[in-house]
This record gives structure tokens, sequence and C-alpha cells, in this order.
């Protein structure tokens, strides 16, 4: 087998990094002018030039620290503002510097496999330009939150990195880094959740997290950073997963006790979202992979019957957690929003099935598309309890539904076939032995994915970045030779 050339690499020299300096300061003044006033005016430069340090040797380094460094800032991704970085968001910054390390040939990715182009991907960009044309049409595209969704959301950013994810976790090193870097998060994301649930609700970090967690009943769900119970939910069994994994291939007693309280930790956050999409969404996750092998068979009813346990004793342990666990199990309005918002958007679909009412749109029109049913209230438009309460209007809690409404049929099956495509051509595929537990890891993901898309709106990028990450990782690096390394 012929060797495998290495690639040509551009190291920025110092004067090009000062300039990059500069231009991150002028920039950082018009965006954020208060940030250059009284302690500031010395503060601000000084960080920006330890970020610009920073940046020049993450571009040395394989880009697989700057992605595990996007995967844990993602969870905070919207509430920047509200820990204290006038919304400049580190998440996407970090992403935007894994893509132009391959489009620039930084020098961390010269020992990396090349990217191969498959049909899944031409899939997923027709996808992405089917829904930027609709929110160009629709006059969305320039509106801040529309255009995030699209990107971060709907899945132009996930599309990329699903890309980039075989030839970025080719190694074992790699990945074990990224199971490194969950478990780590899965900790966080695990105490957080139980000092929400159980307290001291002072604990919390950050303390924004204790404004977004109270539902309309009063019952405190746990939302975690993401101000989100639903991508809480998603996070904390994602993360679980990973512990699941690394329990698995760690040696080490120390790592693996730790991986055992991640992932404990991350089960019970699950729980105290309150959420019972989030709660399905989990049997029938963990269900179904452990159903198909023997060793999962083995230890699907023992697991079940510890996570039984702990959650009934934290239920006799914490009254208020039991009072909230009941009031949300009973809670019938949820129940009606869903009823109602079904019918709705049921009725948006059939007037506009193929091309729908466009990106971002549903808001907009979904009011004259409400009909009161016999045998429930009419709710599920606004956060109030009928429709005319001056409250925000909730968003559609059903991802497929919302893209059949706002993108029409065919924008609907671009996306679904897209994210088909890509977790089963990662777990049908005949490959390295050693990614067989990623690709059974992955299908728990994908459950888990589809049935919280059912029930709940899909509006946090983490499960979208996750589940295409994890499928690119687990379909297998893109050549069976690793680049040799070296400098340019």
């Amino acid at each position: 087998m012929q060797a495998i050339s290495p690639r040509a690499t551009w190291r920025p020299t110092w004067p090009a990094w000062i300039g990059a300096g500069v231009l991150l300061l002028a920039a950082a003044h018009r965006a954020v002018p208060g940030k250059f006033e009284g302690h500031w005016l010395f503060v601000t430069p000084v960080l920006i030039a330890l970020g610009v340090l920073v940046l020049r040797r993450l571009w040395e380094q394989p880009p697989v620290y700057s992605l595990c460094a996007a995967i844990v800032l993602s969870i905070f991704s919207g509430a920047w503002s509200r820990i204290g970085l006038g919304g400049l968001p580190l998440n996407r910054l970090f992403v935007l510097l894994v893509i132009l390390q391959f489009a620039l040939r930084a020098p961390g990715i010269a020992g990396l496999p090349k990217l191969q182009v498959r049909s899944v991907h031409i899939l997923m960009a027709f996808a992405a330009i089917y829904a930027t044309v609709s929110a160009i049409v629709a006059g969305t595209l320039g509106d801040q939150v529309g255009l995030l969704h699209l990107t971060d959301v709907f899945g132009v950013v996930p599309f990329v990195l699903f890309f980039l994810a075989p030839s970025i976790f080719a190694g074992e090193r790699e990945r074990e880094a990224l199971l490194a870097t969950l478990v780590g998060l899965g900790l966080y994301l695990g105490v957080v959740g139980a000092l929400e649930a159980l307290g001291p609700r002072a604990l919390v970090i950050p303390s924004y997290i204790n404004l977004t967690d109270i539902s309309a009943t009063g019952a405190i769900r746990v939302s975690g950073p993401f101000q989100s119970p639903v991508a809480m939910g998603f996070g904390a069994y994602a993360c679980a997963v990973a512990s699941a994994l690394a329990l698995q291939k760690w040696t080490s007693r120390r790592a693996r006790l730790l991986a055992m309280l991640s992932g404990a930790a991350c089960l019970f956050a699950c729980f105290a979202t309150l959420e019972r999409g989030v709660w399905i969404a989990a049997v029938v996750a963990t269900a179904v992979p452990a159903l198909l092998t023997r060793t999962g068979r083995r230890w699907l009813v023992p697991g079940v019957a510890a996570a039984f346990l702990v959650i009934s004793l934290a239920l006799v342990v914490s009254s208020q957690l039991a009072s909230n666990t009941a009031q949300r199990a009973s809670y019938d309005r949820s129940v009606w929003d869903r009823q109602n918002q079904t019918a709705a958007g049921l009725r948006m679909v059939a007037d506009k099935p193929l091309f729908g009412f466009g990106w971002d749109r549903y808001r907009d029109n979904n009011h004259e598309y409400f009909r009161q049913a016999r045998d429930y209230p009419l709710t599920g438009d606004v956060q109030g309890i009928t429709i005319g309460e001056p409250h925000e209007t909730l968003p559609l809690h059903d991802t497929y539904l919302a893209y059949a409404v706002e993108l029409g049929l065919v924008g609907l099956a671009l996306w679904a076939l897209s994210l088909l495509a890509a977790v089963l051509s990662a777990i049908l595929r005949r490959g390295d032995p050693a990614l067989r537990p990623w690709r059974l890891a992955l299908l728990a993901l994908a459950l888990f994915f589809a049935v919280i898309s059912f029930v709940d709106p899909h509006e946090q990028p983490f499960p979208m970045i996750v589940l295409l990450l994890w499928a690119g990782i687990a379909y297998g690096p893109p050549s069976s030779r690793p680049l040799s390394s070296t400098s340019g």
C-alpha cells in the first residue's frame, strides 16, 4: 500500500497573530463598549491578549481539544450574557476554530486522515440549503433567533461536525479524550441537577440556573445550564451513556469509580427534570440496546431495580422532590397544550403541505389555526391559561411537526432522512471492532433523541451536536491509514 503524503500546513507568524488580536480588540469595543470602561479598560485588552495566545497554542494542536471545549461550552449556549460575558458565544468560537483548522490547513490536522465526502453529506447539504432558502424567503435569516436556530439547532453546524468527526476522532486517544470530557461534564450536570432538586440551591453554579427551572405549577424542574429540562435530560443521558462506555473501557479503579458516579448522577438528573418525555425516552433508549446484547440483557433488570431504589430513596428523603414529582405527574395542562398544538400544526400542514410557512414562522402564523375542542381547554398557544393572555407564544412541542409546518413535508423529509442516513450508516457499517460499543451507544442516543423529538420542542444545540458527532465517530475513520505528522 502506497504511503500517504503529508499535507502542507500553514503556521501564521507573530505579526499575523498580533493583527488578529487588534481586530478582536476593535470588534469587542464595537460589540460591548461597556467592557472598556473603568477597570475593564485594562482587563479586557489583557483577556483578549491571553485569548490570542490560547488560540495560537490550539492552532498547533489536534482539533480534538478545541472541539471538546466547544461541546462543554455549548451547554451555556444562549446564556452568555447571564454569565457576564456580554453575549460572547465561546462555544461557537471554538467550533469556528476547528473549521478554520481544516480550511486553512493548521499544523494540528497534519497527521489526521483526509476528509471523505459521502452521499449522506450531500443530503445534509441539500437540507441545509433548503432551510436557508426558506429562511431567506420568509425573511427570518436576518433575525438573530431564527439564524441561530438554523445554524445550531436545525443542523448546519452539527452537519459540519458530522463531516469532520471521522477524521478528528480517528484515533483511540482522541476518542478517549471525548469520553473523559463527557464523564467530567456528566459529573457537573449530575451535581447541578441534585442541587437543583434537593438543595441547597445556593450552591448551584452559575446562579442564573435557579431562575429558569420553576414550572407553571411552581414545581422545580431541573433545567441545568441549558435553561431547558428537555435539553438537560438529553445532556445528562448522553453523559450517562458516555460513562457506561468509559466504565467498559477504563481499567483504573479510580477512573471507573468516577465513571460510575457520573453515570448515576446523570440518571438522577434525567428523572429530576420531571419531563415525562425524558422519562419515556430514557426507558426506551436504555431497554432496546440492552436487549440486543447478552451483557445488556443480564444487567437490565438489576440496573432498573437499582435506579428504582435510588429514585425511591430520593423521594423519601426529599419531601419537596416528592411533591414536585406528584404535581408534574398529574399536571394535565401540558397534555392539553400538546393536543391543541398538534391539532393546530396539522391544520397548518394541511394548508401549506409542501414548503410550509417558512423557517421560524410558526409563532407568527399559528393563532388562527387553534380551535376549541369539546373535552379539554384551549391552551398551548401562549404561556397563559387561555388564548388572549399577554404572554410569550409557546413553541410547537413536536420537532417533526414543527419542521413540517415551517419547512413543509419536503424540508421535514430532507432533515429526517439526513439524520436517519447518518445514524444507520454508522450503526450498520462493518468496520473496526473497537467501534462496536460506540455504535451501540449511538443507537441509545438516537432512540432518546427520536422519542423526545415527538413530545418536546428542539431548541438547544447540544442534542444535535452530540448525536451527529457521535454518529461520525461510530462510522469510523475515512481512511485506513492516518497521515504522518509534519511541520509546515
